[in-house]
């Protein structure tokens, strides 16, 4: 589930702050073999989106038009047709027409009006030849050079047409080249150096190619890729590293578009990342360039931003849990940093969600190794009713957890009183909610799966 603010922050980097309302466009489109279909004109957001930007209705000799009076945002764009299929166009001049045919999009493609998309279909084309007649080739030294001249017509290509957008999107697809170690290479020292220079250079140029103040890319699936694969594969996932390689690449952009853009993408990644420790980077993002940021951002999506660090910055992992003070079934007063064993794992959970009951024999079933390792399981229900609660903890067998719920009887008053704001102290917003303590109360681990926790113990002593 990912944070709040995604919604509006969608539509206004999707929508209206990306296009202005200036100009008219008419693209004219004919695709031999569609017949009184409707065909789709959407740009892409990101490599999993793609926004609906309009709607033709193509005739019987498969002719169709976009058309309106707004000007559409530049990117790469798709026209969508016959289910699943599609080819790409790129947006950059108001009016133009293309002629393909269903049998072969590429090859048969003609642009009229458009020098980014002749140019990009041409492009398309020379690749698909040279590639047809590498896959002929069986020959090393010969696949080896048809390769190398491959290379080196799309380099010559890019350097022709650099003042078009269609050669950035294809510079983008380029890796950085590692300039060739210096130094001999003889034992396993020198293979770790070899390594650690390699590493260290690609790291260091790996947005070399791509142009990070061009907006154009928030309409193509490039930099949302390039910027995954960095944080996935290049970046060590621990908060601090985190943090550091998300300002040194916000400090390389300054187009305010792309950077809303990079700040959102990173900060969803880590706000519920499945690796535990990571969460401190999106407290660091939040504050940093969502807070510390405002101008970039509506006051409303400031706003939630700052109610939600409130609720998960005292959660971050290494923080000492937040008290919870419940009552058990005998009646008595129930405190979390009272139970006296080298982990606990809080168990949040509804007595009538259907999770939970799946969830709870998970833990059971790890009961010998919780007593090896001196684990309490702290059960808190967040539904105020006893009669669930106790029908629950009879049904599962958990007599042995410390099993609590926020219902406190006033002394003088007897009317009953309720301490916790589960949602807002502990950010459960659905169930069951997993934390996992050390002696401390310290908050190591949370929403672990429950049949996860005891490699996640195991884990985390031999890390320590």
């Amino acid at each position: 589930m990912k944070f709040i603010l995604s919604c509006c922050l969608f539509f206004l980097l999707a929508g209206g702050a990306l296009g202005q309302k200036t100009a008219t466009y008419e693209i004219k489109g004919t695709i031999k073999g569609l017949k009184n279909v409707d065909v789709y004109l959407a740009h892409y957001f990101g490599s999993t989106q793609q926004v609906i930007k309009d709607t033709a209705r193509a005739n019987e000799l498969g002719q169709f038009t976009f058309q309106g009076k707004e000007e559409l945002a530049k990117g790469l764009y798709l026209v969508s047709f016959s289910g699943n299929k599609y080819l790409d166009l790129i947006i950059g001049s108001d009016h133009f027409s293309f002629e393909t045919d269903t049998l072969d999009v590429v090859t048969n493609m003609k642009v009229i009006g458009s020098e980014e998309n002749a140019a990009f279909y041409m492009f398309q084309q020379e690749m698909f030849k040279q590639y047809q007649t590498l896959q002929k080739l069986t020959d090393a030294q010969q696949v080896e050079a048809s390769k190398k001249r491959i290379v080196a017509y799309q380099k010559d290509w890019m350097l022709k047409n650099r003042s078009l957008f269609v050669s950035k999107l294809i510079k983008a697809t380029f890796e950085p080249e590692i300039p060739p170690y210096k130094n001999p290479v003889k034992n396993a020292v020198d293979s770790a150096s070899l390594y650690k220079f390699q590493f260290s250079f690609y790291k260091k140029h790996y947005f070399d190619n791509i142009d990070l103040n061009d907006e154009r890319f928030i309409r193509t699936p490039f930099l949302q890729r390039k910027i995954e694969k960095y944080f996935e594969d290049l970046v060590v996932q621990e908060s601090d590293s985190i943090s550091k390689d998300t300002d040194a690449l916000l400090a390389k952009i300054k187009q305010v578009d792309v950077r809303k853009y990079v700040i959102y993408k990173i900060a969803s990644t880590y706000e519920n990342h499945n690796i535990v420790g990571t969460d401190g980077a999106f407290v660091h993002i939040a504050e940093k360039y969502y807070i510390g940021e405002p101008a970039l951002w509506d006051t409303t999506t400031v706003r939630k931003m700052k109610e939600r660090l409130l609720i998960i910055k005292p959660l971050i992992i290494g923080k000492k849990i937040p008290e919870m003070v419940l009552t058990d079934p005998a009646g008595k007063r129930l405190l979390l940093s009272t139970v006296p064993k080298n982990y606990t794992v809080v168990f949040i959970y509804d007595p009538e969600c259907t999770h939970c009951k799946e969830e709870t024999p998970k833990l059971l079933q790890q009961e010998l190794f919780f007593k090896e390792k001196n684990i309490g399981v702290f059960a808190a229900s967040i539904v105020r009713d006893k009669t669930l609660w106790k029908k629950f903890i009879e049904e599962f067998k958990i007599q042995s957890w410390y099993n609590g719920i926020d219902i406190h009887l006033n002394a003088k008053s007897g009317v009953e009183e309720y301490y916790t704001d589960f949602k807002n102290t502990f950010d459960v917003y659905a169930t069951p909610v997993i934390y996992v303590l050390d002696k401390s109360k310290r908050i190591i681990g949370k929403r672990i799966p429950a049949d996860k926790i005891q490699d996640f113990i195991n884990f985390y002593e031999r890390k320590k």
